[in-house]
Order: structure tokens, then sequence, then C-alpha cells
């Protein structure tokens, strides 16, 4: 059974607005064979952790721009454990100070990616952190059952 493209889900919190990196980022993803859910900007921790579970992704990842991350990091990791969905692994990207990654990973943040990341490196770091599940074909349903 062959690999299935590993499904990434993208997206912004609160009011950060500069999009053009998560943006180009979607795009190169597609490119390199990532399934892709583009997810906008303005999310609620609440919207972001919904569409997390309707759309089952591999992985989140989320941008930042202003200086508000690790307590919305915070914020989003609460919601998914309370949401049932502490498995998908959360990655960060955009204007993340140095000296805040070991806070971020040590509350579980899975992967920080500054300025300059390469997609390569991305790519194959989100790779390596959703092998398993895209490997084996393997689509754990985290949706909610109504």
């Amino acid at each position: 059974m062959s690999a299935r493209p590993v499904r990434i889900a993208l997206g912004m919190l609160g009011l950060d607005v500069h999009t053009k990196g998560i943006r180009t980022l979607s795009l190169r993803l597609r490119d390199e064979g990532f399934e892709v859910v583009y997810l906008g900007e303005h999310l609620t921790t609440t919207q972001l952790v919904q569409a997390v579970i309707a759309e089952d992704v591999d992985c989140v990842g989320v941008s930042f721009s202003s200086a508000s991350y690790v307590k919305q990091c915070r914020t989003l990791l609460q919601e998914m454990e309370r949401q049932g969905a502490s498995d998908v692994p959360v990655v960060v990207g955009g204007l993340i100070h140095a000296d805040d990654h070991k806070v971020l990973q040590e509350m579980g943040i899975a992967a920080i990616f500054g300025p300059g990341s390469a997609t390569r490196q991305i790519a194959d770091s989100l790779h390596e952190l959703c092998r398993g599940s895209a490997e084996s074909g393997s689509e754990p349903d985290r949706r909610v059952q109504g």
C-alpha cells in the first residue's frame, strides 16, 4: 500500500494579519505533495481546533507575526486537549523569538520554523513528524460524532 499524502491544516489565530508567509508555505507544501487545508486568518482557538478535527489532519501549522504567540499556543494546546485532538502535532512558524523556543517545546509544540526556514527543511520535518499515519495509510478518525 502506498503512503497517502501528509494532510496539514494551516491557519492564523487572532488579529494577526501578515499572511504572505503562510500563504506561500501553503502553495509550496502543496507543490511538495502535501494535502494542504488552508484555514485562513482571524481564527479563534475553538474554530481552529474544530477545523482540525473536521478535516482529520495529520498536523496543524500556525503562523505568528505578533508577540502573543506563547499565550496563544498555550490556549490552543489546552483547547485541543479539551476537544480530544491532543494527538495532532502542532507546529508554529513566523516571528518566533529564539528565547521562546524552549518554553514552546516544553508546552508541547512539535516544531518551530522561523523566517528563512527552507521549504525542504519544513517539508522534511513535517514528513518525519507525520510519518506514522501517512505511511500506514491510516487516517485516525478525530471527527466529533454527532
